[in-house]
């Protein structure tokens, strides 16, 4: 059975500022997923946060980048927004950028990734379908490039590329340039034969990220998907950071969820925070994490489950960084954090000329750059 598994997110209100989508929000939006799994819309549904972001987490059989998905989680979001503004709460919509899209939501704002598989219990390579969704908030969709980099290129993450053969016969990764404003500008790259290329593009996260990424034992296999695409691209300004999701299918001839899970222990440095302003170390939380706080620091989530033969999820899913296990990493990253923005302003810990271009500062530079005199 072709099944979809879609994830699409936004920021659409909370209480207090960004910190979390109020409960009733949350109940607007869950019921709907309800309804339409009872009218088989859906194949199942549920919904998490991750700081002021809802995440939509479906399993239907209308394919990638069908309308009437898209359309169904626009609409959970539209009745979200009415509810926080009825509420009065700050950035009611942040994340709908046009007001009524035609078809498919991606470039209208919301984060959206989505995976197209044959789900077939007598497969010899699926047999079952285990998957991890990471969902971030205060950061680019960049903020992915370095874990995924580890999982499938480096052997010192992932012990799977030298002991499992299906994964030894390596990956093909979609890269995308999201400067390019005409279109999607992509590349696909086989590793390992060019790793030091892939590298040489994700050096640059606020530019180029992974898109997607595919087996090469199994060409047709695809195992991840990242919502990449630049809410500043499509607005014009800084509408708040882009706050990326993630699909990743494990287990078999994938990466284990250990092995995906592995390079978050760094707290590696992303273009994110408060105004999305600074570079600062992402920090692995537990699902449904509210932003409480300094610095409004780069979060991200994972929501690992299975799937049977139906595209029901497991009624049971493992908040892959809910653990105590992770709990000495935060501590690690909080104090990284501190130590980093100590030095404030200055230099390398606030984001590229780049990404402040869409904020205030080049208005201010601009207003300076007309005080300037040649001194003779």
């Amino acid at each position: 059975m072709k099944t979809t598994l879609s994830v699409i997110k936004a920021d659409v209100g909370s209480p207090g500022g960004h910190t979390k989508p109020s409960n009733k929000m949350l109940e607007e939006v869950i019921g709907r997923v309800d309804n339409a799994k009872r009218n088989n819309l859906l194949c199942d549904g549920l919904v998490t946060y991750t700081g002021d972001d809802i995440a939509i987490i479906m399993s239907h059989q209308h394919g990638v980048g069908a309308s009437v998905i898209h359309q169904f989680a626009w609409n959970c979001f539209v009745a979200a927004t009415k509810e926080a503004q009825r509420a009065g709460l700050y950035a009611a919509g942040q994340d709908l950028l046009v007001n009524a899209p035609s078809g498919n939501v991606r470039g209208a704002g919301p984060a959206v990734a989505e995976i197209e598989f044959e789900r077939d219990s007598t497969s010899k390579n699926r047999p079952a379908e285990a998957f991890c969704v990471f969902a971030a908030d205060k950061c680019g969709p960049g903020a992915y490039n370095y874990p995924l980099y580890s999982v499938f290129c480096d052997p010192m993450h992932d012990g799977g590329l030298l002991l499992n053969p299906k994964m030894r016969e390596g990956f093909t990764f979609t890269i995308i340039d999201m400067d390019n404003k005409e279109g999607d500008k992509v590349i696909k790259l086989h590793v390992p034969e060019r790793i030091w290329d892939v590298a040489a593009l994700l050096q640059n996260p606020d530019r180029f990220a992974v898109e997607q990424i595919h087996s090469r034992y199994a060409p047709g296999e695809q195992i991840v998907s990242v919502s990449a695409t630049r809410l500043h691209n499509i607005a014009g300004k800084y509408t708040g950071k882009d706050d990326p999701v993630a699909l990743v299918r494990t287990q078999g001839m994938f990466p284990a969820p250990e092995e995906v899970t592995e390079p978050y222990m760094l707290g590696h440095f992303v273009t994110g925070d408060a105004r999305g302003s600074h570079v600062m170390p992402i920090m692995p939380v537990a699902v449904n994490t509210a932003v409480t706080g300094p610095y409004c620091l780069p979060l991200v989530s994972c929501f690992a489950a299975s799937m049977d033969q139906h595209g029901h999820f497991t009624e049971e899913y493992i908040d892959m960084f809910g653990n105590s296990v992770w709990d000495y990493t935060r501590h690690k990253i909080q104090q990284k954090a501190d130590e980093w923005r100590r030095q404030g302003f200055i230099g390398p810990t606030m984001a590229s000329h780049a990404e402040l271009a869409y904020t205030g500062l080049e208005d201010a530079l601009a207003q300076l750059e007309r005080e300037f005199v040649l001194r003779k």
